[in-house]
């Protein structure tokens, strides 16, 4: 195991200006790059990190930016984006339901299909709406229609959750991406997150929208979870979340305009 001192020294022998933001002498026990974007004299990097302090083992998640001074430019760098999904649904291409019971479904049937594509085993559990396990660790989730006192409990129960079972697992809330279908704008949505969103990334307590449109995309609002696989598609989906919110708005606007 190397030092914190020791990982930034070797940063900067490939002469990028970035560094852990830990004590020195912490021992680290992993790192894993998550995620990693090259420009001409730029990088940016997403790490999972794993430290031992005082014999304890503390996991972390790290993004670090920084310049990098290139020798040379050799045209563009490629950069490994997430694997493809293999449990596909079929796009509904419509935001509205047709009643709050095909909500709750969808929402199940989205998630589910994201936890099989990364290997979970999904059972029933009588603390979650839904569970599913990868050897040891668990993901407990529950399902909100929207985001109101409903969505507030549900999350109450998972912050309970994390107490009881630590950080041995991932919890998540799922909701609609988009809930004006459901009497909820989205000022109404983003302001429920921003006052949740807090303690709920205290607790690691994960918020993520299902789109309405396509259950194949689940976008997060607060932490991410742990496992890589999932880690990495969350990455990904974050950075398509205020594409697919912009062009939402604009649609809005131009149905008020007709």
């Amino acid at each position: 195991m190397a030092t914190v001192a020791e990982v930034n020294n070797a940063f900067r022998k490939k002469k990028m200006s970035i560094q852990l933001p830990y004590p020195e002498d912490w021992l680290v026990k992993d790192l894993q790059i998550l995620d990693k974007r090259d420009s001409a004299r730029g990088v940016k990097v997403l790490l999972a990190v794993e430290l031992i302090r005082e014999g304890k083992t503390i996991q972390d998640l790290c993004f670090l930016e920084g310049d990098i001074d290139r020798d040379e430019i050799r045209g563009p760098v490629q950069v490994d984006s997430p694997e493809k999904r293999s449990h596909i649904l079929p796009v509904r291409n419509r935001f509205d339901f047709d009643s709050e019971a095909e909500v709750a479904s969808y929402l199940r049937e989205s998630f589910v299909s994201l936890l099989l594509d990364n290997e979970y085993r999904i059972e029933e559990h009588p603390e979650a709406d839904l569970y599913g396990s990868l050897g040891p660790r668990g993901f407990f989730v529950m399902c909100a229609l929207r985001c109101d006192e409903q969505a507030s409990g549900k999350a109450r129960q998972l912050i309970e959750l994390r107490k009881k079972h630590k950080h041995m697992h991932d919890y998540g809330l799922v909701v609609p991406a988009f809930q004006e279908p459901l009497g909820i704008s989205l000022t109404q949505q983003e302001s429920w997150v921003m006052a949740h969103v807090e303690l709920l990334s205290n607790y690691r307590v994960g918020v993520y929208g299902v789109d309405n449109a396509d259950p194949n995309r689940i976008y997060p609002f607060t932490v991410y979870p742990q496992v890589r696989g999932l880690l990495r598609y969350f990455v990904a989906a974050s950075r398509q979340w205020q594409d697919v919110r912009v062009r939402y708005m604009m649609s809005r606007k131009d149905a008020e305009c007709a």
